[in-house]
C-alpha cells in the first residue's frame, strides 16, 4: 500500500502542480484565444459591414455613371441633331446661292448672246444691204431709178418740213 499511497501522493502532487500552475496558464491562453476569436469575429462583422457599404457605394457609383453616360449620350445626340440641322441650313443656303448665281450668270450669258446675235444680225443685214445696193447700182438703169427715187423722197421731205418742221426728223 505504500506504493499506492506514494503513487497517490505523487498523483496529487502532479495534479496540484498542474492545477496550480498549468491550469491557470491554459485558462489564460484559452481566454486569450477566445478573446482573439471574439475580436476576429467582431472585425469580420465590421469588415462585412464595410464590404457591404463599399458594395453599396460601388453600386451607387455605377448607377450614377450610367445616369451620367445616358445624359452624355442624350446631349451628344442633341448636339449631333443641332449640328446636322445647322449643316443642312448651310447647305440649303449654299445651294440657293449657287442656284441664284447660276441663274444670274445664265441671264448674263443670254444677254451677251442676244447682243452678239443682234450685232451679227446687224452686220449681216448691213452686208446684205450693201450687197443689194451694189448689185442695184451696178446696173446703170437701176442706178438712175434709185437716184431719182432718193431725190423724190428728199423733195417730199423738204415739202413736209416746210409744213411741219418736226415731222420728218431722222427719216430718210
Amino acid at each position: 500500500m505504500s506504493i499506492f499511497i506514494g503513487q497517490l501522493v505523487g498523483f496529487a502532487l502532479i495534479a496540484f502542480v498542474i492545477w496550480r500552475y498549468v491550469v491557470p496558464l491554459v485558462r489564460e491562453m484559452m481566454h486569450k484565444q477566445q478573446s482573439a476569436v471574439r475580436d476576429q469575429i467582431t472585425e469580420a462583422k465590421a469588415a462585412a459591414e464595410r464590404r457591404a457599404e463599399a458594395e453599396r457605394a460601388h453600386d451607387n457609383a455605377v448607377e450614377q455613371a450610367r445616369v451620367e453616360a445616358a445624359k452624355i449620350r442624350e446631349d451628344s445626340r442633341a448636339d449631333a441633331q443641332r449640328i446636322t440641322e445647322q449643316l443642312q441650313l448651310q447647305a440649303d443656303a449654299e445651294a440657293n446661292r449657287i442656284r441664284q448665281q447660276s441663274t444670274e450668270q445664265a441671264g448674263l450669258q443670254r444677254q451677251q448672246a442676244v447682243r452678239q446675235l443682234r450685232t451679227d444680225l446687224g452686220t449681216a443685214a448691213a452686208e446684205q444691204a450693201q450687197e443689194k445696193v451694189r448689185s442695184r447700182l451696178a446696173e446703170p438703169d437701176e442706178k438712175s431709178r434709185t437716184v431719182e427715187r432718193l431725190l423724190d423722197r428728199l423733195e417730199a421731205m423738204a415739202a413736209k418740213e416746210k409744213d411741219d418742221p418736226n415731222a420728218n426728223k431722222g427719216a430718210l
